[in-house]
């Protein structure tokens, strides 16, 4: 009798302690609806991802970018991408480009049941997008938190199609977005200009063993006698065909009320108060700088000691492409003086666009641009990770930017701005940096300059090889899917 007793109150002590551990569990589990909101994280609750984080969620991405390996591969890159393919026909390359510009022509703009249509757009977000899915969620993220964003349209415009990143975006109910794809891409075509031909010279080969060897581009090294690298020259193209798709392909065809497009990249992050601000400078910019065609919510801080003193501070100066790039906004007066200097923009053997842009600005404008910027940034540059660098430590950026942002948030929305900070001095642009010393790029930047024209197939264009590419496809398929969400493509063959 004692024993049994003594084996009762050990199973109800046992008892006992699972009980307090599923309690104790249920109160640290995060509940469900307080993880994600608008498709993202709330980052105030889940600070950032780990590394372990990074390659799980993102395998799909790790796979196919890491060390390069889809810019080598012997097959073109599908995933992501969903065509639709008649029975017994071959795609080519110019019905992949026509499917893609389709695509980007009649996207069905998300949110305007709940916004309304584009008239009343004041501000077009424009984010170049590649395949960092940690930072483009950040970035998302502040854009939900940015005040008078449900008046703004979102355009999302990527050179490679990443499952993840659709998912983000297309989850996003803050605001109206519109997504595109520049159609010359390298996941598409990586082995045909504009990818990188295996008949292309190698990068670091002297021009006398090109020669010899009869390489496609042995002809026209750059100045510091390298050959084109196609994953650098991409991001000059890329950049090109977005701003031009966007002042044609959207401001125009919705007929919009001169919008200030505002420019950001995936690895930025908005302050809360980043519309209020610029709406303050665009109302009052007759008063602080009439002839500043140009406004930067981004500055490249050396120290952040001084971001509470000058958060109502701005600077009025001659516009310098590595001061003043970041958060650039612009309208569409300003953009048609960039493009009639095309010619300069699309020679300047550069691959860098913010360096080829200070060439105009410095050499083909009859002025100089010049720029109001912040001198406490509402866009913050949190990528340690991309072309050059490979880090990857986003949400370590991510906190530092956080609690910028904390700390001065009673400073933040500022009910007027004042310039403490004017020059007319203007620097010397660099020289150039090379990377853009090919013909064929040349070219294809002018081709990029009307991204609404279609180019045939018959014309002996630099993009005649891609457009006639026969597109070989696994027999047992009839579509290419991705194992996550796809982008629904159709091409002229079965619209």
């Amino acid at each position: 009798m004692m024993v049994y007793r003594r084996i009762h109150r050990l199973a109800n002590a046992v008892i006992v302690c699972c009980l307090f551990g599923f309690i104790v569990i249920f109160l640290k589990a995060p509940v469900e609806e307080q993880q994600l909101r608008d498709g993202v994280p709330i980052l105030s609750q889940n600070p950032g991802w780990s590394s372990n984080d990074w390659e799980g969620l993102n395998k799909e991405v790790s796979d196919l970018l890491e060390n390069d390996s889809s810019r080598t591969s012997d097959r073109t890159d599908w995933s992501g991408w969903d065509f639709k393919l008649t029975e017994g026909k071959a795609l080519t390359g110019a019905d992949i480009v026509e499917s893609v510009s389709y695509l980007n022509e009649n996207f069905d703009i998300l949110n305007t049941a709940k916004f309304g249509d584009l008239s009343s757009v004041k501000t077009i977000l424009v984010i170049q997008v590649h395949d960092r899915p940690v930072y483009l969620q950040y970035l998302i993220e502040s854009m939900r938190n940015t005040k008078g964003i449900e008046e703004a349209l979102l355009v999302f415009s990527h050179d490679i199609n990443v499952g993840i990143n659709n998912e983000l975006i297309r989850n996003i109910t803050f605001a109206r977005v519109y997504q595109i794809f520049y159609p010359y891409n390298l996941q598409l075509f990586p082995l045909v200009f504009p990818g990188q031909s295996p008949s292309d010279c190698p990068e670091k080969m002297k021009r006398d063993k090109a020669q010899e060897t009869n390489c496609s581009n042995w002809s026209y090294p750059d100045k510091y006698g390298n050959y084109r690298v196609a994953q650098l020259t991409q991001i000059k193209h890329h950049w090109w065909w977005k701003m031009n798709f966007v002042f044609d392909g959207i401001v125009d065809k919705f007929a919009m009320n001169d919008p200030w497009v505002l420019l950001l990249e995936e690895d930025h992050m908005l302050a809360p108060d980043a519309l209020h601000v610029l709406d303050i400078i665009v109302s009052n910019r007759p008063q602080y700088c009439a002839n500043c065609e140009i406004i930067s919510l981004g500055f490249y801080l050396k120290s952040t000691n001084k971001y509470g003193q000058d958060i109502s501070h701005l600077g009025v100066h001659p516009w310098y492409s590595s001061k003043h790039n970041m958060g650039m906004a612009l309208q569409k007066n300003t953009w048609k003086k960039i493009k009639g200097c095309s010619d300069m923009f699309c020679k300047w053997d550069d691959y860098n666009w913010d360096w080829s842009l200070m060439q105009v600005s410095a050499k083909c404008l009859p002025q100089r641009f010049r720029v109001i910027f912040t001198k406490s940034p509402r866009v913050i540059h949190i990528g340690d990770c991309g072309v050059h660098t490979h880090r990857c430590e986003a949400h370590k950026a991510l906190q530092s930017t956080q609690e910028l942002f904390r700390q001065h948030k009673d400073l933040l929305f500022p009910t007027s701005l004042s310039v403490t900070d004017t020059s007319r001095r203007s620097l010397k642009p660099s020289k150039e940096n090379g990377g853009w010393g090919d013909i064929r790029d040349r070219q294809l930047c002018e081709i990029n300059k009307s991204p609404l024209d279609r180019v045939s197939a018959q014309s002996p264009t630099v993009l005649h090889e891609m457009l006639n590419q026969k597109i070989q496809f696994p027999p047992s398929n009839k579509t290419i899917t991705s194992s996550t969400t796809t982008t629904k493509i159709y091409s002229r063959l079965n619209l």
